[in-house]
């Protein structure tokens, strides 16, 4: 089915959908609550990422590399510049976001990303929308060290 198939109310509900997931994720990541960070992502062996550096990973890889950078982090905040969504069916979603991510690590350092963006690929899967393929592109983290 295509996206010209659906009817506008259900069009609105997927955007209402991926919004919630995305906006769940943001505040996860800033209250440091981990399975609502990323409970959004596909657990399965079908999910892939690929990082600002271009390597690719699984779930777990992914998983593991967030949690620890978070846990060394006594803040985080992410701002969105701005966010798209197309619907590809009833079932597979695209969401593209622009955001800046500022990080203060337990160091009393400071991480900045200015311009950062990410493409979130969600399929529903059991009726809810799970990421099933994610794709970050960003600037260079500066990076602010405290002075002693």
């Amino acid at each position: 089915m295509s996206p010209k198939q659906l009817s506008l109310a259900e069009k609105e509900e997927i955007e209402r959908s991926l919004r919630k997931a995305i906006d769940t994720l943001i505040a996860g990541c800033e209250a440091f609550d981990m399975g609502s960070a990323f409970g959004v992502f596909s657990d399965s062996t079908t999910f892939l990422m690929m990082g600002t550096d271009g390597s690719l990973c699984d779930y777990q890889t992914y998983l593991r590399s967030n949690v620890d950078y978070l846990m060394a982090c006594s803040a985080f905040k992410l701002t969105t510049f701005r966010d798209e969504i197309r619907i590809l069916d009833r079932d597979t979603a695209l969401f593209a976001w622009a955001y800046k991510a500022e990080a203060t690590l337990k160091t009393g350092d400071q991480d900045v990303v200015e311009n950062a963006g990410a493409t979130f690929v969600f399929k529903r899967v059991n009726d809810a929308w799970k990421v099933v393929y994610y794709h970050e592109s960003s600037t260079p983290t500066k990076r602010v060290t405290k002075r002693h």
